[in-house]
């Protein structure tokens, strides 16, 4: 049976690479980097940065969909997932370019007109995903380290569709910090056990 391990924290705590430092550099490591598409070219240098601190001996899979199969398929000792709020978001993306096409801006503007049922029905769709790699990675022999972003620590959003989004990846983090072994806390550079 797999172990899951949960580092939380707030942007630039420190929480991805005390992640990281938790794997021994020589061990058969196997990076889910769900952050993999670089709309702009800050983006592109903050994933290039991550690139370039992962140890040369794990390899990596650059991914957001079936990181569940990824997990039964891959035989390593340990996934290390970075992260979970990328890994929602971009999911939460790929079902709005199923339902409107590519065009961000009727995505924008049917994203603000999304009812109550539908919002509830998108976050079915994505708690279903997460449930699939918490299963996957439980009935598995690797380790499973998942990063994810504290999101109820900062300013409350200024649109309602923010704040919708924001409780959902709260739900998220709820389920990972249940379903965890072990979770950290990471502020400032400095890690906290907290499970």
């Amino acid at each position: 049976m797999g172990e899951i391990t949960l580092v939380t924290g707030g942007a630039r705590s420190g929480k991805s690479a005390f992640a990281e430092s938790l794997l021994d550099t020589k061990v058969n490591v196997n990076y889910i980097a769900t952050n993999c598409i670089a709309q702009d070219e800050e983006m592109r240098i903050r994933i290039l940065h991550h690139k370039k601190r992962r140890s040369k001996n794990w390899s990596t899979s650059e991914t957001y969909l079936n990181v569940a199969d990824v997990i039964e398929e891959k035989t390593v000792s340990a996934h290390l997932l970075d992260c979970a709020t990328m890994l929602t978001t971009n999911f939460f993306f790929h079902l709005m370019k199923e339902q409107f096409d590519e065009d961000y801006e009727v995505i924008d503007k049917e994203i603000a007109r999304l009812s109550e049922k539908e919002k509830e029905d998108i976050e079915a769709k994505l708690l279903i995903q997460w449930e699939k790699i918490l299963v996957a990675a439980k009935h598995s022999s690797s380790h499973l380290i998942v990063v994810t972003n504290e999101v109820g620590l900062g300013i409350v959003p200024e649109n309602s569709f923010s704040r919708w989004f924001r409780d959902v990846l709260g739900h998220v983090n709820q389920i990972l910090g249940k379903e965890a072994d072990k979770a950290y806390l990471v502020i400032a550079g400095i890690p906290m056990k907290i499970k």
